[in-house]
């Protein structure tokens, strides 16, 4: 059993606790987490029974949960151009995605080991083949795979997900945890969402896409015009005739994805109020994933996220790949928020960075809060100024347990 006191204790499930005591057993589950003032004669037990009590400047807490990743895509870190905006970076990765692999495999346990070093305890990570499969079978880190799936020609939809099945039940073979999904509202067929619709349904699993992630999008749905349109028609004839719905590009699409599943929306740079209250309509189980950094290696822009804490509840933080990003890491995410808008408190972000992660996974039981009989991880976050709890360009995280 460890005792591990520490200037803030953020169970994430209730109040911030300061100079608390976080009591974990020896398999690494939540045996009670001690307040100075509330719990006083348990913890001065504690201070005085001749045990080691581990003290940390800063914060301590629960394991992050990375919550869009994709990890096939580790082998591309270092060699895409920053901020050419979302056509040129899918021309790029088109071009490049293609390894050896070795080469690929290699990229995958370093990518793995890295989350692992900086806290990550569970990923939801979108797979376009069984490349990584062996890799999360092994790790640390629990995984949930999107197996997802892209193909805008509806002559092609069940073979597409056909083969979409194949590679999900390949997973689910192997014990982990998936989903079958769409890629984007640009590249998926109705027909091919009918398919997925009517799969998600039957199998309850969480759903995902990648939602609004240049202005450009929304233009190629309401009016058949814009820079993605534009590549798309330059890529594949199989845009020639195609027609705009005269709709916003996440109307266009959600209504398509049973309202009875989680459904995350990924990105979100472009999104407005009007979407936002849109999608929180047609569904109560939406979640909104943010990863700021991508946004920024592709866009070279963040979403208006004050806009979805006044419109959302459910928001959650992703890292995207090694091909949009500079680490695989959910700390960096929240400093970049932090850094770009001060105004969220820390608890709010950690909060995105755990519990709801968790709540999206469907793995609130076990993991995202500090609370007896779950095994969420312990994470310490160092060089905190503790009187305004602000991060710093220096602070870290290292995970303890």
């Amino acid at each position: 059993m460890r005792f591990l006191k520490a200037d803030f204790i953020y169970p994430i499930s209730s109040v911030p606790v300061k100079n608390g005591i976080l009591i974990v057993n020896e398999n690494g589950s939540i045996s009670d987490v001690l307040d100075p003032v509330i719990n006083r004669e348990d913890y001065q037990q504690v201070l005085n029974s001749g045990n080691d009590v581990e003290t940390f400047r800063g914060i301590l807490c629960p394991g992050f949960i990375n919550a869009h990743c994709h990890l096939e895509l580790s082998h591309l870190k270092g060699k895409l151009r920053e901020k050419q905006k979302l056509p040129a970076f899918l021309r790029q990765v088109s071009t490049m995605r293609q390894a050896g692999e070795d080469e690929i495999i290699e990229a995958l346990y370093e990518a793995d080991a890295e989350m692992v070093a900086n806290g990550i305890v569970a990923v939801g990570d979108i797979s376009n083949t069984d490349h990584s499969f062996s890799v999360k079978g092994n790790s640390k880190i629990h995984y949930h795979t999107f197996i997802e799936l892209f193909d805008f020609h509806p002559n092609r939809a069940d073979d597409v997900f056909d083969k979409g099945k194949q590679l999900y039940n390949s997973l689910t073979s192997m014990g982990l945890a998936g989903s079958i999904v769409p890629h984007a509202p640009y590249t998926v067929s109705p027909k091919l969402l009918k398919l997925l619709n009517n799969f998600s349904y039957d199998d309850g699993a969480p759903l995902c896409i990648h939602n609004q992630e240049t202005e450009s999008e929304n233009a190629m749905f309401l009016n058949k015009s814009g820079d993605l349109f534009t590549f798309l028609q330059n890529a594949t004839s199989l845009y020639t005739d195609w027609k705009a719905t005269g709709f916003s590009s996440l109307s266009s699409t959600l209504v398509h994805l049973p309202n009875c599943n989680k459904i995350q929306l990924v990105h979100n740079t472009y999104s407005t109020a009007e979407d936002i209250n849109w999608a929180q309509l047609y569904s109560m189980l939406i979640w909104w994933c943010f990863c700021p950094n991508a946004n920024l290696f592709i866009e070279n822009r963040l979403p208006d996220i004050p806009l979805f804490i006044d419109h959302a509840s459910k928001i959650t933080l992703g890292t995207d790949s090694y091909a949009s990003n500079w680490s695989l890491s959910i700390f960096d995410e929240i400093k970049r928020v932090n850094q770009s808008y001060p105004e969220i408190s820390l608890e709010i972000l950690l909060t995105w960075a755990t519990l709801n992660g968790a709540q999206y996974l469907g793995l609130q039981n076990k993991l995202g809060s500090f609370e007896k009989g779950k095994i969420p991880g312990v994470n310490w976050i160092t060089n905190i100024d503790v009187e305004t709890l602000h991060l710093s360009g220096m602070s870290e995280v290292v995970p303890l347990c």
